[in-house]
């Protein structure tokens, strides 16, 4: 099971580069360059006027008792929305929930509400993208903190290193320090670099359509430059920081490729929408009277 859990990973990770590498080698949410896409999706989140007309009118002229049943089938249609279902059966589900929830209605009033329900379900499912765009620029500014904080490790060590640049062995300063002085008084242990507590990802799941991300973890700062750290804890405490780093890079690539999936599957979805609605008739003021 955990192969081919992996085996899933690791063909998702592909199909992610695959979708987000741009010809000029530019790299996606996960890679060199993260806010170029992310603002290229945040472009396509504008519903096309057929379907903004429609919430507009809704919002307007439906009572209020009647738009919050409505904008309660919204959330619920939504998760399938972001899933991919097709439309005919995402449609079929939202006319059978109006039907149910609303009687008296003509078959052309079904058929009207339940695109003003679609129609909700998109921009719950948009609301949710927005919010998750939101944690994968968090978590990019989180990852660049904390691979200017190995680098900045880095040239500690190596400042570190050079003070000791006659020793034969640097690991072992303590001891050859030690020798030095016979009659002196015994120096004082070296400190030593705590380790930063392991960052733990925490996978949380958007409020409408359920989206997986993961949360922006707390960057924890470097320790204080105490002149008695050895190099060979200073070299501990940055493997576990680029032990950190690439677990965050893993994780927000997934992250990412999910977020992919559900901007494509939104883009056929909305296209389907608009599409079907541009043929539809105007809508009926029966609809006004009944959906209460």
């Amino acid at each position: 099971m955990v192969h081919a859990k992996r085996a899933f990973s690791l063909l998702a990770l592909s199909v992610w580069v695959a979708i987000a590498m741009p010809a000029d080698g530019q790299s996606g949410p996960g890679g060199s360059n993260p806010d170029k896409l992310l603002g290229a999706w945040e472009k396509q989140l504008v519903l096309p006027q057929k379907v903004s007309g429609r919430l507009a009118w809704a919002q307007r002229r439906l009572q209020p008792a009647g738009l919050r049943k409505l904008e309660k089938m919204g959330r619920t249609v939504a998760p399938a929305v972001a899933a991919g279902n097709d439309f005919d059966s995402l449609r079929a589900q939202a006319e059978r929930e109006v039907t149910a929830s609303f009687a008296g209605l003509s078959h052309m009033d079904v058929s009207e509400a339940a695109f003003i329900v679609l129609s909700m379900a998109t921009k719950d499912m948009d609301d949710d993208i927005r919010m998750i765009m939101a944690e994968i620029k968090a978590m990019n500014a989180a990852k660049q903190k904390m691979r200017e904080l190995v680098k900045e490790l880095n040239a500690w060590i190596s400042q570190e290193m050079a003070k000791h640049q006659g020793s034969e062995d640097i690991n072992n300063e303590e001891a050859a320090g030690s020798k030095t002085k016979t009659n002196a008084a015994r120096p004082t242990a070296k400190a030593t670099a705590s380790p930063p507590r392991r960052i733990t990802l925490e996978t949380k799941a958007s409020p409408v359509i359920h989206l997986e991300y993961v949360k922006t973890p707390v960057i924890p700062p470097l320790p204080p430059r105490n002149p008695g750290l050895t190099v060979s804890s200073l070299k501990s405490l940055q493997d576990d920081l680029k032990g950190n780093l690439d677990g965050m890079n893993e994780m927000s690539e997934m992250t990412s490729l999910r977020l992919q999936m559900t901007m494509d599957r939104r883009s056929k979805f909305i296209e389907t929408l608009s599409n079907i609605m541009k043929k539809s008739s105007t809508t009926q003021e029966k609809l006004v009277q009944n959906i209460k």
